[in-house]
């Protein structure tokens, strides 16, 4: 009969290795900031909870244990008061366990860095200080960290969660569990602990109010009235004007719009008008041939906001030279302004400003197509027809109307 071969964490493993992480476990020994259970330990290194006291038995066989006269062995416990909460001084990357995640964050996209690896840190750092839990604590078993983070929605609830200094605050409303759940997953799926897709509960992850915005629009009223708002206060050779007008025919989220070249190549169509050509990169589809987009500028107005700005030699779509994120927090106070202006007050519109653009964008080349989902789908850069239907083009009602009459 063949002998089975030993694993630790999955991996082939000698005895001898797992009696010495075992016991390293058992005595918080190494960078391990509190003891663990035999079993927790067991679901941590993946064996059973029988197999664990059976190696316990053998490390006190070689007086790696105190047994007592009872018979019971003599386990550390870890105290609640041992539990330190990660600030400057006590830094969460200073987690072996964290440090590694960080390193996979930081390379994740083929040597490059995820987007919002900043995002996570913070995130798993918020959850650990308000649960008064260290990172080991979310690996050891699916239940354990389920129960944790069912702690933590409690805490968000009654408005006690204990902020993480990492990074940039957002300045939206992603301050949800859900963002924090998600961040728990990644974590814990760099150390094999996963959960099935489609799972429910606290670990769900279905985006809360998927598709409540999908309604957001501009009337034409409302967009004749944006544009005259934009050119008295700021004119027609703005970043402004071209944030907004460039924003609503592109469809592009912040990121691609920041990034977005100031380069175009006019097209002529049958009935003589022209028409810009540009290119965006969406990073949050660059599976999909790179998230390379065509954009399609028709307005005369934006067109010429555009080559003003190009005979100056600018490469972007706007001129100012201040840093992203103040960039970025002028042009959500100045779209918010219009949004005042037209007297829209949700907080949707004030919390996601530019990405209110996309919305209205939406429903802008929609409006002009009699709902052609396939064709705006490309357009706007949205890689597949259901998500564009289900969270940007719900159909009004009046269009609905108008078709089956």
């Amino acid at each position: 009969m063949a002998r089975r071969k030993l694993k630790l964490y999955g991996k082939k493993a000698t005895q001898d290795d797992i009696l010495d992480e075992i016991n390293r476990l058992l005595y918080a020994k190494g960078n391990r900031p509190y003891p663990l259970k035999p079993s927790e330990i067991a679901k941590a290194i993946g064996i059973s909870r029988q197999s664990v006291y059976n190696y316990i038995k053998k490390l006190s066989e070689r007086g790696n244990m105190i047994r007592l006269q009872s018979g019971h062995f003599f386990l550390p416990k870890a105290k609640d008061t041992e539990f330190r909460q990660f600030n400057k001084l006590h830094e969460f990357t200073s987690d072996p366990l964290v440090s590694e995640w960080m390193d996979d964050l930081l390379t994740r996209k083929q040597g490059l860095p995820l987007k919002m690896w900043k995002v996570r840190l913070r995130s798993v750092e918020t959850v650990c200080n308000t649960c008064k839990v260290v990172p080991s604590d979310l690996i050891v078993s699916k239940k354990k960290t389920e129960k944790i983070m069912r702690t933590f929605a409690k805490h968000f609830q009654n408005g006690d969660i204990v902020c993480s200094n990492i990074g940039r605050n957002s300045l939206g409303m992603n301050t949800t569990v859900y963002a924090k759940v998600q961040a728990v997953r990644d974590f814990c799926s760099f150390y094999d602990i996963t959960w099935r897709k489609g799972v429910t509960g606290i670990m769900s992850q279905k985006v809360p109010q998927h598709g409540k915005y999908a309604d957001i629009r501009f009337t034409d009223e409302e967009f004749d009235e944006a544009d005259r708002f934009i050119k008295k206060r700021c004119g027609l050779d703005s970043d402004v004007y071209r944030w907004f007008w460039v924003g609503v025919e592109s469809c592009a989220r912040f990121n691609a719009l920041y990034n977005m070249k100031n380069e175009f190549t006019k097209f002529k169509t049958k009935s003589g008008r022209t028409v810009f050509l540009m290119t965006v990169i969406e990073s949050k589809t660059e599976n999909i041939r790179g998230g390379k987009w065509t954009k399609f500028i028709t307005r005369s107005d934006t067109q010429k906001s555009l080559e003003l700005i190009k005979t100056r030699n600018c490469t972007k779509i706007f001129e100012s030279k201040l840093p992203e994120s103040s960039f970025k927090k002028r042009m959500y106070h100045e779209l918010s302004e219009i949004y005042h202006h037209l007297g829209k007050n949700e907080t949707y519109f004030h919390h996601h400003p530019s990405h209110v653009l996309r919305h209205i964008g939406a429903h802008y080349w929609l409006s002009k197509t009699n709902y052609n989902y396939g064709i705006i789908a490309e357009v706007g850069g949205w890689h597949t027809i259901d998500e564009l239907k289900k969270s940007y083009g719900q159909i009004p009602p009046e269009k609905i109307l108008e078709i089956i009459e």
